[in-house]
């Protein structure tokens, strides 16, 4: 093809790049891709050699030992401290492949100062070693782990360099061993772990003085035997945090930065525990399960306030909960950004829609910005919002409202042209509609 070739000696223009660039570029594939590389040109022949990182995957090896003989060639012809990066995909359980995985994991190991380092299993668990995590200590700044059952710890090490921790059902035998993979990191910036059914761990201590970001999922929730009953998070440093499909007895926030941001989707058991994140929250982002959950709450104790929100973004049913959002929004006197993203309920065919006449006052002088997402409902509640919130607030600067066509259908002839031209509390008021 001529446009991908030099005008003097025909070559393409990718292999005349510099050598250091085309290892760069080989290190986006996977090490299979690479070899297959070596058969465009001389030029490519040994290039996947310096690539200073092994993707592999088992079943591209026709017996057990080939992968280790292959990794064990590899370090032979480039020396020991080449390799930088070390990922292993596998897909069995049995005895013998542990033994196999266990075999390449301690040839990389041993003579390797990995600074990046996954395992990604696909069927069963695998079984690591502590020692062997905990004898990349030096350089280890990245650590994937996907179904892998680990050993128990030694208290006396130490992660220096670990920034980024990835524990997809991970299986821990204790409470102390997941607790000293987290605390042995002094830089961990990124955690995020989801639960096993198989997990031993009741109480999670999550100690760290540096993390930024920390997501916990329960991947599985129906089949979870021994759930996770206590969480408890000491991290004076965190700016995000993300809960996903989750239930606890408890859940202890001991130390949060001022400006963490809260992405919720969970159910406690107990009421007292939305206080915990609502009260530290002054950006939330919750699921509609929790949204009602935190509605139920505010109807038993209306004098709860959250007066440090300042930014929601929430999930609701239009057609079955009109009621909760003017309770919730009571509830946060100084919310300034609101997002509310409005789903059909389909069980639901008779929809009733007092939102209106429920709004609290006191958003009038608080909110600055709306952005609703709705599809066309048939009481048109995504529109009676926007009408509400042109007419009385006083400091709105924005609304937008973007139309879904999820339920497939429009609203009546001329409707969105009255609501453009709606008269508006506030003068500066910019009103988009968006039709998704």
């Amino acid at each position: 093809m001529q446009g991908g070739r030099s005008g003097t000696s025909g070559e393409d223009r990718i292999s005349i790049l510099p050598e250091p660039l085309l290892c760069h570029i080989l290190t986006f594939l996977t090490t299979k891709e690479s070899v297959r590389s070596s058969v465009l040109s001389s030029r490519w022949r040994d290039l996947w050699l310096w690539v200073p990182r092994l993707d592999l995957d088992k079943s591209d090896f026709s017996e057990e030992n080939t992968c280790v003989s292959f990794i064990d060639k590899f370090l032979n012809f480039r020396g020991e401290s080449y390799l930088r990066g070390f990922k292993l995909n596998t897909d069995h359980d049995d005895d013998e492949s542990n033994s196999s995985v266990e075999a390449c994991l301690t040839r990389v190991v041993n003579k390797c100062k990995i600074q990046h380092f996954e395992i990604k299993n696909y069927f069963g668990f695998c079984y690591l070693e502590m020692s062997l995590v905990f004898s990349m200590c030096d350089t280890l700044v990245s650590l994937k782990l996907s179904f892998v059952m680990m050993s128990d710890y030694d208290q006396s090490c130490s992660l220096p360099c670990l920034k980024s921790l990835h524990l997809e059902k991970v299986v821990f035998p204790s409470d102390e061993t997941a607790e000293a993979l987290i605390s042995s990191s002094p830089v961990l910036k990124d955690l995020k772990m989801s639960q096993s059914e198989y997990d031993s761990v009741q109480v999670l201590r999550v100690r760290s003085k540096s993390l930024k970001s920390f997501t916990l999922e329960r991947a599985d929730p129906g089949r979870v035997e021994n759930s996770l009953e206590t969480v408890v998070v000491d991290t004076p440093g965190l700016e995000y945090l993300n809960l996903i499909n989750y239930q606890y007895t408890s859940f202890q926030i001991v130390s949060l930065s001022e400006s963490v941001k809260f992405d919720i989707d969970v159910v406690l058991s107990s009421t007292l525990n939305i206080l915990t994140f609502v009260s530290h929250a002054r950006d939330m982002t919750i699921s509609r399960r929790t949204l009602e959950f935190i509605y139920y709450h505010l109807e038993i104790n209306r004098r709860s306030k959250f007066h440090g929100l300042a930014r929601l973004r929430a999930t609701m049913f239009s057609n079955s909960s009109p009621a909760m959002l003017p309770v919730i929004l009571e509830a946060c006197p100084n919310l300034k950004h609101l997002t509310l993203e409005l789903v059909h309920h389909f069980l639901v065919t008779e929809g009733t829609s007092r939102l209106l006449n429920l709004l609290p006052p006191s958003l009038i002088s608080s909110l600055e910005t709306v952005d609703i997402e709705s599809p066309v409902t048939d009481k048109a509640t995504e529109l009676e919002l926007v009408r509400y919130f042109l007419e009385n607030s006083t400091r709105l600067k924005k609304i937008v409202l973007r139309l879904n066509q999820s339920c497939r259908k429009n609203h009546k002839p001329g409707f969105l042209k009255q609501l453009v031209e709606y008269p508006r509390c506030s003068g500066l008021c910019q009103f988009v509609i968006l039709h998704c």
